[in-house]
């Protein structure tokens, strides 16, 4: 019973970041925007903050109309997110790699 407390407790904390990171993130220009995102792929680690993080800067590309069909496919009901650093070119997200 207490670890089912502790998961519940880390999604909320997970939801609670992302709602944190989507408020901020619209203060930014895209192309602080993107800069953060190069930064985050071309870091070390990876962990749930980090993917959050991350999940809350494409949320945000798509927000002001971005085109992310270079980074994002969709095969057989699953969304990848490819994980590279970008450009932006004619309001579209190239992959740099």
């Amino acid at each position: 019973m207490v670890l089912s407390f502790k998961f519940l407790n880390c999604m909320a904390t997970t939801t609670n970041l992302y709602q944190h990171l989507l408020e901020k993130f619209s203060y930014y220009s895209t192309d602080e925007l993107i800069q953060l995102n190069n930064d985050t792929i071309l870091g070390q680690g990876w962990g749930s903050a980090k993917a959050t993080f991350r999940t809350a800067l494409i949320s945000t590309f798509s927000k002001r109309g971005l085109d992310l069909s270079n980074i994002i496919s969709k095969e057989d009901g699953f969304t990848s997110v490819k994980h590279v650093p970008v450009r932006l070119e004619q309001n579209v997200l190239i992959p740099l790699q």
